[in-house]
């Protein structure tokens, strides 16, 4: 993708900073080079970590006005899927006139693929659609793609609610290896990869395996000082806890109350009232 590489020169100089050094766990120094002299970076996932590193807006870098009208579009269409508000989302997907095929971007182009499973997954059933673009996603993307991997990790969601639990557990188990063998820094965003997988491993009674996952998810929340999806993974982390020790009366949904009724999330604190409620009898 074309990107304007005087401004991250010019700002990565003001912060004295070496190209070794902003390229520290993210990329090569030879990546910084090609973007400040070439005006050109690969990918997205690596420019936006780069980008919080020099506390620049992705946006403010991208030299391609269709690039930025994507990018710009699927930063609505997160927010609308992180709301539950898939088929929102994807009326704004199909609105969409670009071809992101035609991009040089490919991780742009696995995002977009990426949020047009999700939304025909969980806004509308459709698993045929969903099964395409997931599998394509998973085809384009490298080692470093957070939107392959969770294409991968949305696959086990297809086959969980097909009750085919035997094809989920292995997309499920992919996406976390693959996470394993990220070079980059790893993304809030595999938060959802562990809340995702941690919820099947509760539901097939591995409860050691699901309080690891939302355990490192809880983590991740706190290496980002973030409170992403922390609500929802304080209580696998807490109902997990619950179910594979033989000495807890009840489980401790202190921190799953707070971050629910600081996220005004109304179904998790039912969830949770209903819980302790049976425990109770």
């Amino acid at each position: 993708m074309r990107i304007k590489g005087d401004i991250i020169r010019s700002v990565r100089k003001q912060k004295k900073l070496s190209q070794v050094t902003l390229a520290a766990g993210i990329c090569t120094q030879g990546t910084i080079s090609n973007i400040e002299k070439k005006n050109v970076c690969d990918s997205l996932e690596i420019l936006d970590a780069i980008c919080k590193r020099l506390n620049l807006s992705l946006e403010s870098v991208l030299d391609d006005n269709d690039e930025k009208k994507v990018t710009n579009l699927l930063n609505t269409v997160e927010d609308l899927c992180n709301t539950f508000k898939h088929k929102e989302a994807y009326t704004l997907l199909k609105e969409l006139t670009v071809d992101v095929a035609d991009f040089q971007n490919k991780e742009l182009e696995i995002r977009w693929l990426y949020y047009m499973g999700i939304t025909n997954l969980l806004g509308y059933n459709n698993t045929t659609d969903s099964l395409f673009y997931f599998y394509r996603a998973d085809e384009l993307g490298d080692a470093n793609s957070i939107y392959a991997i969770l294409s991968v990790n949305s696959l086990g969601i297809v086959y969980e609610m097909a009750d085919e639990l035997d094809k989920a557990n292995v997309y499920y188990e992919k996406s976390i290896e693959l996470l394993k063998k990220m070079t980059v820094d790893m993304p809030i965003k595999a938060t959802k990869i562990y809340f995702n997988t941690a919820k099947f491993y509760s539901l097939i009674k591995d409860y050691d395996t699901a309080f690891e996952l939302a355990t490192k998810g809880m983590e991740l929340n706190k290496r980002y000082q973030s409170l992403y999806m922390l609500d929802l993974l304080a209580y696998e982390t807490a109902f997990n806890d619950f179910m594979r020790s033989a000495d807890q009366k009840i489980p401790d949904y202190s921190s799953a109350k707070a971050f629910a009724a600081f996220n005004d999330n109304q179904s998790l604190l039912s969830v949770i009232a209903n819980d302790e409620e049976k425990l109770a009898r």
